[in-house]
């Protein structure tokens, strides 16, 4: 439950984390933030379509794809949002870095194909493009890109509250100019250069990462004097920070926090619009054989950051050899900052300006397209002018931008938490209609239709609203969370977006099958679309 999640932290907006003022960090940051514009323009002058703005005119390859499946999962979820989780719980949040990997694996195995041949089949652009191929129903495109669109509002925000820790880190400038400046860079880069801009950059900043990686490692194994020894300084504090299941809760609690957490990131990756559009991007169907493994890979090994960085700080702040200064959303730019060199910091930090900028560029479009594109055709009033709807999905960029900016100005949630809340909405709301969808020839848009809205909703009241009463002193709002609290039958710690996206596949497979049995006649499944369900 975010409520329970959000502890007793500070807001978002703080100024306890350090400031570079180094030429050569000051430097990097400039650098990247040129290139990344620059990539942006170049993005610009290669876009005249729809396509081309979404899904880059199917043109890219495996290691570009596996990379950038990779790096629009971690980006600064992995680089704030985790190392904030393990400084915070201890071992808790390795269930999450553990079995993300599996994720992708999973992910390839069940959707990666079907995906690709969708594409090529009904020239499909967004997943609720696939959503009303597979079930020829507009309410079930209608509420996919309400799902989208919501989720995109939250998913975002997790990355511009990393943004403005960056900005300030690089730059030296307050929070939340850094939040209001990044957005507003953001917001130039992604109306310019759409997805081929997003992907190049995904691709070089998922490259620094993965060396920056093994760096942070080495320093934070260093400073911590090894992983004994950092072990036993948590230990000596807190015996549950270094169990297998963490502190999130007591000993029982803590145990289905880590299986909610592991089939949360395990099953949950593949509902994720933002990797699994990917697949129609790729140039053909032989360089998906690979993507898996480099993207599980890629993953683990860009990890270490969250996990060494945030025992290594908690070790030695338990130990004495260092003060608390700084809040647990800071701890992955302070350690930086702190314990790396010059160079390592710069890039690593760049490569985090990147990382947020092309991860949101990918939430703007898929969010940007549901508002311009999938809404508006399920509501029998599609945009019929390609050039028209390309610029409508342009200016939809912006309003998602403003609403993120809000929600991270006014949010009190841990970046973790809030990523935890965004990737369970999307696991909800897709991986029963995706997954199961193009893997069951017996789904029924019925089905379709009754998870995803109780998927939408469960999550609503159990994350949105507790989230809500934690920021404001309404009466209305405090009663409904009373009444939230109450009706929730796991431990608060317990993530309500594992219970939500259970739910959600339990009353997909119920409706479905009841819809077998009372419909006559079911619908027969389109002759073109036979080919998904071929083994």
């Amino acid at each position: 439950m975010s409520e329970s999640l959000s502890l007793a932290t500070a807001p978002l907006q703080q100024e306890g984390i350090p400031v570079a003022d180094d030429p050569i960090i000051i430097g990097f940051g400039t650098v990247y933030l040129l290139i990344v514009i620059a990539i942006g323009v170049w993005g610009w002058k290669r876009t005249d379509s729809t396509s081309d703005f979404l899904i880059t005119g199917k043109s890219i390859g495996t290691w570009v794809l596996a990379l950038t499946a990779f790096s629009v999962i971690q980006s600064g979820f992995g680089f704030v949002g985790g190392p904030e989780l393990v400084y915070e719980f201890g071992t808790t949040a390795l269930w999450i870095f553990f079995t993300a990997p599996l994720g992708f694996l999973l992910t390839w195995i069940v959707l990666a194909k079907r995906m690709r041949l969708l594409a090529d089949i009904r020239n499909v652009l967004t997943l609720p493009d696939a959503m009303y191929v597979r079930y020829e129903s507009e309410w079930v495109r209608g509420l996919s890109g309400l799902a989208v669109a919501l989720g995109v509002v939250a998913y975002l925000a997790v990355n511009l509250a990393a943004l403005q820790f960056v900005m300030r880190a690089i730059f030296g400038i307050p929070v939340i100019w850094g939040l209001l400046g990044g957005a507003l860079i953001l917001l130039l880069y992604s109306m310019l250069g759409g997805m081929i801009a997003g992907v190049w950059t995904d691709f070089l900043q998922a490259l620094t990462m993965i060396v920056g990686a093994g760096f942070v490692f080495a320093y934070a194994m260093s400073f911590g004097g090894g992983m004994e020894n950092i072990s036993r300084n948590l230990a000596n504090a807190d015996p549950a920070l270094v169990s297998p299941f963490g502190t999130l809760g007591g000993a029982e609690t803590a145990v289905l926090v880590g299986i909610a957490w592991w089939i949360l990131f395990s099953v949950g990756a593949a509902g994720q619009p933002h990797l699994i559009t990917k697949f129609y991007m790729s140039r053909d169907m032989t360089i998906l054989k690979w993507g898996a493994p480099i993207a599980a890979i890629s993953y683990a090994i860009s990890s270490l950051i969250a996990f060494s960085a945030g025992l290594s700080m908690r070790a030695m702040v338990e130990a004495g050899e260092r003060e608390a200064t700084f809040a647990a959303s800071e701890v992955g730019p302070v350690f930086v900052l702190d314990h790396t060199g010059s160079i390592i910091a710069g890039l690593i930090l760049a490569a985090l300006l990147a990382a947020i900028m092309s991860t949101s560029d990918s939430f703007l479009n898929i969010g940007a397209a549901a508002i311009a594109r999938d809404i508006p055709r399920a509501l029998g009033r599609p945009i019929t002018d390609d050039r028209v709807e390309l610029r409508v999905t342009q200016a939809a960029l912006a309003t998602l931008t403003v609403l993120a900016t809000i929600v991270v100005f006014y949010s009190q949630a841990l970046v973790g938490i809030l990523g935890a809340i965004s990737w369970g909405f999307f696991a909800a709301a897709f991986v029963p209609i995706v997954v199961l969808g193009l893997n069951w020839k017996g789904a029924s848009k019925w089905g379709a239709i009754a998870a995803l809205v109780v998927g939408m909703l469960f999550n609503i009241i159990y994350n949105v609203i507790p989230e809500a009463a934690a920021i404001t002193d309404n009466g209305a709002v405090q009663s409904a969370n009373e009444i939230v609290m109450w009706t929730y039958p796991y431990p608060a710690e317990v993530p309500a977006e594992a219970i939500s996206l259970l739910v959600a596949m339990i009353v997909f497979i119920f409706v479905s099958i009841a819809a077998q049995q009372f419909t006559s006649p079911e619908r027969k499944l389109p002759d073109d679309l036979h080919p998904l369900f071929e083994r």
